[in-house]
């Protein structure tokens, strides 16, 4: 991925400095050429809306609720380009009940912090390679958490095969414009499982 990855778009919001260097430079070694830094949530919020972000770090320890609506948001396609970013929230707090609140916004994968380079780039290259596909329920638009089957007596949420916007700007070689259409395309098709589950 060291050369390929030059097509990346990261975002980072509200990192501290240390994880900042450690994720830039990782974000460097695999080639990313195009990285933003900001530290206030209504920028990161403009830059969502006016450009494509194929993936977005967040610092979830200051603002869990401004993290989490950051991601909860994007995935419900308000005030972002791009509902498929590949989303990763950063934490130092390793308690079960907030992790699993930082994945029930939608997140891709959570880094725990102090960040550690090697796992850093295991990570990032994982999403690159493979992505969960999406569930579409009426309170969720997110990653497949299930490592299971469906419960008995609950209705089967919808899964949908969505963008991998990392794996198409770095290893399949799509251009800006396919990858604009095929995220059109997946979120119609979004917008017609959540149009005709309510019609039910």
């Amino acid at each position: 991925m060291t050369h390929d990855a030059q097509g990346m778009r990261a975002l980072l919001r509200n990192l501290d400095s240390r994880s900042r260097d450690v994720v830039a430079r990782t974000l460097g070694v695999l080639g990313c050429r195009d990285l933003l830094c900001l530290d206030k949530r209504g920028e990161a919020e403009d830059h969502l809306r006016s450009g494509t972000v194929d993936l977005l770090v967040v610092d979830a320890d200051d603002d869990v609720e401004g993290a989490c609506t950051l991601v909860r948001d994007m995935r419900r396609g308000a005030r972002a380009e791009n509902a498929f970013t590949i989303a990763v929230l950063m934490t130092s707090l390793a308690q079960t009940e907030h992790l699993s609140r930082l994945l029930d916004c939608g997140a891709d994968a959570i880094l725990e912090k102090p960040v550690d380079p090697v796992k850093v780039a295991e990570r990032i290259t994982s999403l690159t390679r493979r992505r969960r596909s999406f569930v579409v329920s009426e309170n969720y638009v997110g990653p497949d958490r299930r490592t299971r089957g469906i419960r008995p007596g609950t209705a089967a949420a919808a899964r949908i095969a969505v963008p991998n916007p990392l794996r198409e700007t770095t290893l399949s070689g799509m251009s800006r414009e396919e990858l604009r259409n095929l995220i059109q395309m997946t979120w119609e098709t979004i917008n017609n499982r959540r149009t005709a589950s309510q019609t039910v």
